[in-house]
């Protein structure tokens, strides 16, 4: 990437007639003529709740299945309403969310899901901007600078632009290069100045057990990705079956404590008691594996259900142990997962619930 081409096009954009760029048109300042009472108003709008201002970048990581794309998504919606996001309060902005992974239709289908979760309509506040099929695939150096040709005058609050690793120059090392990671996350930087909006892109977690690492070492390859941001958002595994830990590190502000989401597609949800140390090991792992192939085998289940001695039989040649069953089985009907029938000679057959009266379980795009 050739950030110096990237700065010349997104200050012809962005400068006033006139203007200095770089280091010659920067100002000094004394400490003294910082008041004794410090002014808060003076700093950068907040964009993200107290959690991230303007001018400012954010990585969230996590593992596969965290679901992070509809974290986000949830995130988005919520921010163009002035809607709660997990406990923190936003106030209404317009916001940019950038999908680089998904074919448009299926990218539309998340958003009419979370949209449909939440009980409000689909946001004008919220501009959509599907990338996935786009070729040639542009470089971050091009899409910076359509992106603030495009919404410089539009009063973007946030940018999401995710995932990371379809904008990370493609090399031998890719997301491992110091340099090549470290030119992206500085490439943001030209979206959130000019745009005076706060810029959130993702990432992932390293395989394996999560259970001994910091919170800040939670993204997988150069250490620049938890160096660099001014926020890192990370989700891991709890031992808990469709749950994981959400931890925040800011730079400014006091320290945030861990929570526990639930996960009920399409939406994360705080789980309230839930204890936040509880990070899955190896051991947990296998747990949380069998406990998900409770559910996962009644996708083979007719239209008329599984008795109880179906289903139970079904996850025994799966290798789940009874104490398990028992304990999965109560769950997943209590949170709704699950439906229970009337089936023959009047005893319960079970199935997974239908979403938005068909006949099949909804795909969880």
């Amino acid at each position: 990437m050739n950030e110096g081409n990237l700065r010349i096009i997104v200050e012809e954009l962005s400068a006033p007639p006139g203007a200095l760029a770089g280091i010659q048109g920067s100002k000094t300042h004394t400490a003294a003529e910082i008041p004794v009472e410090f002014d808060p108003s003076v700093l950068p709008k907040e964009c993200v709740g107290e959690l991230l201002r303007a001018g400012e970048r954010a990585v969230l990581g996590s593992t596969s299945k965290s679901h992070k794309s509809f974290a986000l998504l949830h995130l988005a919606i919520c921010k163009a309403y002035g809607l709660d996001w997990l406990g923190w309060k936003m106030a209404p902005g317009r916001v940019l969310y950038i999908d680089l992974e998904l074919i448009p239709p299926f990218f539309d289908c998340r958003v009419a899901a979370v949209c449909r979760a939440l009980k409000v309509p689909h946001p004008e506040n919220l501009i959509l901007w599907p990338l996935r099929s786009v070729r040639p695939k542009p470089k971050i150096e091009e899409l910076v600078a359509e992106m603030v040709k495009r919404h410089k005058d539009e009063e973007v609050e946030l940018v999401i632009l995710e995932p990371s690793y379809k904008m990370v120059e493609p090399t031998f090392q890719g997301t491992n290069s110091e340099m090549m990671v470290a030119a992206y996350l500085e490439a943001l930087d030209e979206i959130a100045n000019p745009l005076k909006c706060a810029v959130i892109t993702s990432h992932h977690s390293p395989k394996g057990d999560l259970s001994h690492k910091n919170s800040i070492d939670l993204f997988s390859g150069t250490g620049v990705w938890a160096r660099d941001p001014d926020l890192l958002v990370t989700m891991r595994p709890h031992e808990k079956a469709d749950h994981v830990i959400f931890d925040i590190t800011r730079r400014h502000g006091a320290p945030v404590e861990p929570l526990v989401l639930r996960w009920d597609y399409p939406l994360h949800h705080i789980a309230h008691g839930e204890d936040p140390s509880k990070i899955r090991t190896s051991q947990s792992a296998q747990k949380a594996a069998n406990e998900d192939r409770v559910a996962e085998v009644l996708k083979e289940a007719p239209e008329e259900g599984w008795s109880w001695t179906k289903w139970k039989d079904v996850c025994d040649e799966a290798g789940v142990s009874q104490a398990t069953f028992d304990r999965r089985r109560k769950d997943l009907v209590d949170k709704g997962i699950v439906e229970t029938l009337e089936g023959k000679k009047g005893h319960p057959a079970y199935r997974l619930k239908a979403r938005n009266g068909t006949s099949k379980p909804e795909l969880p795009f």
